[in-house]
């Protein structure tokens, strides 16, 4: 009987493992996933910004200028969101990840 008792918790604490296993690798391929698709919108962004800043630099007929007004923008922004919008941004990706692993808790208790 004590064997068999043994045996059940060596078992239950193997399958919790597998079972936190898979739900970190859940997160993680959604977590990364999200990374390649944010980076590749940051170099589209960062490319139609090089490209408005040298058509206002052309506009002015200083480059300098452009890419100063475009700078000063993303400081504008930069500015707005750590002053009305950080705190909502952090509870937002800290339940974005919660519910992920949520999720991939759930879809291995459905398997």
């Amino acid at each position: 009987m004590v064997d068999l008792l043994k045996k059940y918790i060596e078992n239950k604490i193997q399958l919790t493992k597998f079972e936190l296993i898979s739900v970190s690798a859940n997160l993680a391929a959604k977590l990364i996933s999200l990374f390649v698709v944010a980076l590749l919108v940051m170099v589209v962004v960062l490319l139609f910004n090089i490209a408005a800043a040298y058509f206002i630099g052309q506009y002015y007929d200083n480059t300098a200028l452009g890419f100063a007004i475009i700078g000063g923008i993303y400081l504008l922004f930069f500015i707005i969101y750590y002053v009305f919008a950080k705190d909502k941004m952090s509870a937002k990706v800290k339940d974005h990840v919660v519910r992920t692993a949520m999720g991939a808790q759930e879809d291995l208790t459905n398997d």
